[in-house]
């Protein structure tokens, strides 16, 4: 594992060589007449003053966006996809990911810190054995004529969680602090080492604002539920909860003629169909494939259980503006198999799934995952604002994106679009959106 500080942000005019400074200056700004240049300048030359500022605003008040100021960029390396995993799960942070889609994998994987020799060599095996299968698969797909990136985005099924990846983070230290915390809790070796790593890279930069990093219980229960294998639900997506267009249309009625929410209520109940579709077309008109929607489309929610591989859970875990709870894979979850599979090469999946499933066997439950196959299934529970689902359908949607992630979101707004179809009106791939 490598965390390498790319960079940060500093007072370029005053060149000050920590964020602190900036931190430190635009938390003046509610109490503090003078201009905000002003500021900088005096925090960029009373570096002491600042760091003692920023403590006593952000842990001693509570204040503590003024630590969202700080922005870092790590260089991530070495790490395994399960590790990365718990990485992107915070929603407050930007992250670039070494694509399994677009680049052939070279032998790389991580073994768990915690198992010993023995274990340590069987599981070293088994994912020379996985990797073979996948170099395989590769072969094979593009000798029956897939193109070069078809073949490596099926091929990869066949790759445990273990697989090596490096990733771009950039953050701001509140955001970062909290990371740090929560990854700290979790009983896997490497993800606690992620921890501590990051905490190395940034803490002498900015120690101002970092302060409260030993997990808590409410950090231990947040991870256990992240880690728990969960009963598949019967079918590839079910939706639990839904809003319909009255949702949407009431505060649109409620915006246009400034009306209380119930005297809207009651007019969009007394609409015909024809002026609620016109309402809607007047509030979307002029929206560009690449536009987001008015943010009254926040107010409608929509929920799924998901039934999907680890490879479609990488590409929904982007979707952070959504609310997403997964399961861990488990033994005898079944895989998602590829369409462009032909017969010889679903039996090197399912050779591939016995030897991991195995292997999994002999590891503390809490290890299984890392041995597990992107094609592995997982129970997923997510919840969306209509906003974002519309810019899932968008993204996932769209000609472009990959097969099993396209169909998972097709199906999500099938079911959302029944209940309401002008609420996700605007919903597609931009593929079809553009024609």
């Amino acid at each position: 594992m490598k965390v390498i500080l790319a960079g940060y942000n500093t007072d370029r005019q005053f060149g000050s060589d920590t964020p602190e400074t900036i931190s430190a200056a635009y938390a003046r700004i509610s109490r503090d007449p003078r201009p905000v240049w002003e500021l900088r300048r005096e925090a960029a030359g009373e570096l002491a003053s600042a760091r003692r500022s920023n403590e006593r605003i952000v842990f001693g008040f509570g204040h503590s966006s003024v630590a969202e100021h700080a922005v870092f960029n790590l260089d991530i390396a070495g790490i395994s996809r399960y590790a990365a995993e718990a990485l992107q799960s915070f929603r407050l942070a930007s992250f670039m990911e070494k694509s399994q889609r677009y680049i052939r994998i070279d032998r790389g994987w991580v073994v768990p810190g915690e198992l010993d020799r023995t274990r340590a060599a069987a599981f070293d095996a088994a994912c020379r054995a996985l990797f073979d299968i996948y170099s395989e698969l590769a072969d094979m797909l593009l000798q029956r004529g897939l193109p070069r990136e078809s073949a490596r985005e099926d091929a990869r099924y066949a790759l445990p969680l273990c697989t090596e990846c490096q990733v771009g983070l950039t953050a701001n230290a509140r955001e970062l602090e909290h990371m740090i915390r929560r990854l700290s809790a979790w009983p896997v070796a490497e993800i606690r080492d992620l921890a501590a790593a990051l905490l190395e890279a940034v803490g002498p930069v900015a120690p101002s604002l970092f302060r409260y990093l030993s997990p808590v219980s409410m950090d231990s229960f947040a991870v256990g539920s992240a880690m728990t294998p969960r009963r598949l639900p019967g079918r590839q997506v079910t939706m639990t909860s839904w809003d319909t267009d009255a949702k949407v249309g009431t505060f649109l009625l409620a915006m246009r003629d400034g009306m209380t929410h119930g005297e809207a209520a009651s007019a969009w109940r007394g609409m015909p169909p024809d002026g609620r579709e016109a309402l809607f077309s007047s509030a979307l008109d002029g929206l560009g494939v690449h536009d987001a929607l008015p943010r009254v489309w926040e107010m409608a929610h929509y929920a799924f259980d998901l039934s999907i591989s680890s490879t479609a859970f990488a590409q929904l875990k982007r979707h952070r503006m959504a609310t997403i709870l997964p399961g861990s894979p488990f033994i005898g979850s079944g895989t998602v198999v590829p369409p462009s599979f032909p017969a010889s090469a679903r039996r090197l999946l399912e050779k591939g799934a016995a030897l991991s499933e195995d292997c999994a066997r002999s590891l503390p439950e809490g290890l299984r995952p890392y041995i597990l196959l992107n094609a592995h299934r997982r129970a997923v529970s997510i919840s969306v604002n209509a906003r974002e689902l519309v810019h899932i359908s968008r993204l996932r949607e769209d000609s472009h994106a990959q097969w099993d992630i396209r169909g998972i979101a097709s199906k999500m707004l099938a079911l959302a679009n029944r209940r309401a179809p002008l609420t996700l009106s605007a919903s597609g791939g931009k593929s079809s959106l553009e024609r």
